[in-house]
């Protein structure tokens, strides 16, 4: 009921599309906590629901559906994408759909592409402390959520309980929010409202998974991460091979590189936002 009181509010203040941008910092490597990433992500709210995804891959994404549209209004089959580069390192995405806040996460596990489907509500603990964020006027709000516990600052000044990933459910905008390691960081850049258009939601409801069959497809691509690439080399029947500075690569060589670098990935790439998912 309050976030549906919350969500009326929110319509009028808003009014018409509105995009929130994030500094995301996260360590990837639980074993090497210097190392981290840094990378710009965007909540755009609109009427219907929000969507929250990396502004490099929506960059690389834009390009390349114009480089697509020069090319079909010149009559071309083909044309050379390599000179464009998807510099976004964040494989996931969150929509949600307003008022019921459904939310649904998508991510890669390898080269799948898989969407999980829910409707559960945080449990927040509302604090007294409060702060001030960007000349908003903030307050501090706890929760476990995904196997790590939570430190978000919330401002009621922008009566919207959305915010960034899958959080949501607080009497106003999440502004900022980090877990107790200070594994996973976003903090508020900036606000931009009356945006020209939200990405709008495009989940196939049949293709949505559940958490348990997420982990099951994680478990399965850990234990082979080159399994679909086995099965597509098996499945057309051709044996290929590549010719690298004169010198002949054969596929049993192309898919043990794809294992070790998958293997690499695996081994570096282990401290998930949501650790929960990929037990």
């Amino acid at each position: 009921m309050k976030i549906l009181i919350c969500f009326l509010f929110c319509s009028l203040y808003f009014g018409q599309n509105t995009r929130i941008a994030y500094e995301y910092t996260y360590k990837i490597d639980s074993l090497d906590r210097e190392k981290q990433e840094k990378e710009v992500m965007f909540l755009d709210i609109w009427k219907k629901g929000s969507h929250f995804y990396s502004y490099p891959k929506y960059v690389y994404d834009s390009l390349k559906s114009v480089q697509i549209q020069k090319v079909s209004s010149l009559h071309r089959k083909e044309y050379n994408f390599s000179n464009f580069q998807n510099k976004s390192k964040v494989k996931f995405s969150v929509e949600k759909e307003y008022p019921e806040y459904k939310t649904y996460l998508q991510n890669k596990i390898g080269e799948k592409r898989c969407t999980i489907g829910r409707n559960t509500q945080i449990n927040w603990s509302i604090l007294p402390n409060q702060k001030i964020i960007k000349n908003y006027t903030v307050q501090k709000a706890t929760a476990s959520f995904g196997g790590r516990n939570w430190i978000a600052w919330f401002s009621t000044e922008i009566p919207f309980p959305d915010g960034p990933y899958c959080f949501y459910g607080l009497p106003g905008l999440i502004l900022e929010i980090q877990d107790t390691k200070g594994d996973h960081i976003f903090k508020l850049i900036g606000i931009k409202k009356n945006i020209s258009s939200g990405n709008a939601l495009n989940n196939d409801k049949k293709a949505l998974i559940t958490e348990q069959k997420f982990n099951k497809i994680w478990k399965e691509y850990r234990k082979d991460p080159s399994a679909n690439v086995k099965n597509i080399f098996l499945n057309s029947g051709v044996q290929a091979s590549l010719n690298w500075n004169g010198e002949e690569i054969k596929q049993s060589d192309i898919i043990r590189n794809l294992e070790k670098q998958a293997e690499q990935e695996i081994k570096t790439n282990n401290n998930f936002i949501e650790l929960l998912l990929y037990q």
